[in-house]
């Protein structure tokens, strides 16, 4: 879904997300604690969709805040992954409207409107 780039001094990492194994990359280049995807003083940090037609991965790139933690990302990334319930439009659509920024923002986001499509599915019926 996105692809991370991270530097670390002279070691570089680059690896997809969602990834079950987070803390074994960051500590593969001497990171042991969780940081923002903005980077910091020492680590560099640049992410990007894994596709070029991944059209939700390009639409949370895009809403991705500085601050937000790459644990934050990554189960994001697990959520959306793979979704196919919720259109490209229905999504960009949910966070436009508040306009929506930031991985818990967005995952908040993503469950309600997951949430009120079940409720309209559950009600068609």
């Amino acid at each position: 879904m996105i692809r991370f780039v991270i530097e670390n001094g002279k070691d570089r990492l680059r690896f997809d997300m969602p990834t079950c194994e987070l803390i074994d990359h960051l500590g593969s280049i001497g990171i042991c604690k969780d940081i923002p995807i903005g980077g910091t003083e020492n680590v560099s940090v640049d992410y990007y969709p894994t596709e070029d037609d991944d059209k939700i991965a390009k639409i949370v790139c895009e809403r991705l805040l500085p601050d937000d933690k790459i644990s934050d990302v990554n189960r994001l990334c697990a959520r959306l992954d793979g979704q196919w319930q919720i259109t490209d439009e229905e999504f960009e659509n949910t966070l436009s409207e508040t306009d929506v920024r930031g991985a818990l923002n967005i995952d908040a986001a993503y469950e309600k409107l997951r949430e009120d499509l079940t409720q309209t599915n559950d009600l068609s019926m």
